[in-house]
């Protein structure tokens, strides 16, 4: 892989750009109704529902933080989840101000639905990827995930905006 530096060049941010928005586009990402393996479900919903699903009775405020989401943000999902009583918020049993967050029967089945489709949409784009590669691009994305600062994940870069 180059290093090229000049503009325009192969690692120019313009270029890792323009392959992460296709990547992006391609994937399903810019549907707000609707998951990228077909649920008619808000991307931010799923994800919420298949952590869920795997840390019952996560605390709230613990969510947010695995969603890269602000109190605010979790706040208001977990408000409209509670809405279609696909959770329910508990208060814990040791400190009253916390609560923990439980799917109920009816969000278990969706979570659990949204999970086998995502998994079935994974295995399809991996199976996609010649099988000597496949462990390349899987370490790919997590040196791009682990490139982002966390609690950047929505805020953008502070040092490009001085």
């Amino acid at each position: 892989m180059s290093t090229d530096p000049r503009p325009g060049g192969p690692a120019d941010a313009r270029t890792l750009r323009r392959a992460f928005h296709s990547l992006i586009r391609r994937f399903g990402l810019l549907d707000a109704e609707r998951t990228p393996c077909g649920q008619p479900v808000p991307v931010s919903h799923a994800h919420a529902l298949i952590e869920l699903l795997a840390r019952p009775g996560v605390r709230q405020a613990d969510l947010g933080d695995s969603l890269g989401l602000s109190k605010s943000a979790v706040s208001r999902m977990v408000d409209q989840l509670e809405r279609r009583r696909w959770l329910e918020r508990r208060a814990d049993a040791g400190d009253g101000r916390v609560r923990r967050l439980m799917l109920t029967a009816k969000g278990r089945q969706v979570a659990l639905r949204i999970n086998e489709a995502s998994l079935g949409r994974f295995s399809v784009i991996l199976e996609a990827v010649p099988a000597v590669a496949r462990a390349g691009v899987i370490a790919s994305l997590e040196l791009l995930r682990d490139a982002i600062p966390r609690g950047q994940q929505t805020r953008g870069d502070r040092r490009t905006r001085r």
